[in-house]
């Protein structure tokens, strides 16, 4: 069977981590970590009972806000808590609309570049080409980073190929439920169409392989036109104001893909 953290060690953990291990104790119950299928479905209505369970335990002091929040925290900040990990890694992966899994996956879900991509590429300079009163207005926050690498044409730079932005913050439903894209681009690979799905993120914000394979899936199935080539990208500001450019590779299963480019850019 599985072992379980004691209350005192739960109460040291952030509510959402309190709330995700009841959840995996409630959809675990006659597993051992030799035992766990490689998938477990459950829905928004058991992540609910976890969280009224955790609640009249004495667990957590008032119910959660956001419950599907829980899963975006592993979706973009944080591992998840040791107990749900004994039997190795596990994505929370959407299923359809109130639906999701735990998903046995090769790695942890967070992507943290700076140890993942080791040696680190080379830091290349670029012009800051935001004019200098937009640029006061600007703030820290993945917008702020689109704004300055956009103007800077670093997707282009990055792709070899003129790429245009043609959708934000898009908000959709895959076969799999409901996602957002950051950014939507587009452009001629030399005669060859290709949507550029990209997904920002910085500060406290991670990418994640969980996030690649909505960008994948999100270009093959919501593209403009049929066959158009999908090159997903990933932007991330990390806490020195560098801005990593990432690419994924195009598969639609999570252990498949993989980072096939990286590159680091500091504005000056």
């Amino acid at each position: 069977m599985f072992q379980r953290a004691t209350n005192d060690e739960l109460l040291k953990l952030k509510k959402y981590d309190r709330v995700a291990v009841y959840l995996f104790r409630q959809l675990t119950t006659g597993y051992s970590p030799a035992t766990l299928p490689r998938e477990v479905h459950f829905t928004l209505d058991d992540v609910r009972a976890a969280d009224a369970l955790c609640l009249s335990d004495g667990i957590i002091d008032k119910p959660m806000a956001n419950l599907p929040d829980i899963k975006y925290t592993y979706d973009a900040r944080q591992d998840m808590p040791d107990e749900m990990t004994q039997a190795g890694p596990l994505t929370w992966l959407q299923a359809g609309k109130g639906k999701y899994k735990l998903r046995r996956t090769k790695r942890k879900n967070i992507i943290d570049l700076e140890l993942f991509q080791i040696p680190q590429p080379p830091l290349e300079p670029v012009l800051d080409q935001v004019p200098p009163f937009i640029a006061n207005l600007l703030g820290k926050d993945e917008q702020a980073m689109f704004t300055r690498v956009r103007h800077a044409g670093l997707i282009g730079n990055f792709l070899s190929f003129s790429a245009w932005a043609i959708q934000g913050h898009h908000r959709t439903t895959l076969s799999y439920g409901q996602v957002e894209i950051d950014e939507v681009q587009a452009g001629l690979d030399g005669t060859v169409g290709t949507i550029v799905p990209i997904s920002g993120k910085g500060g406290q914000d991670k990418l994640s392989w969980s996030q690649a394979l909505n960008l994948n899936t999100y270009g093959i199935e919501k593209a403009p036109e049929a066959g158009l080539k999908v090159r997903s990208m990933g932007l991330w500001r990390d806490n020195s104001d560098v801005v990593w450019i990432v690419e994924f590779s195009p598969h639609t299963d999570i252990d498949d893909i993989e980072i096939v480019k990286v590159r680091r850019f500091k504005f000056q």
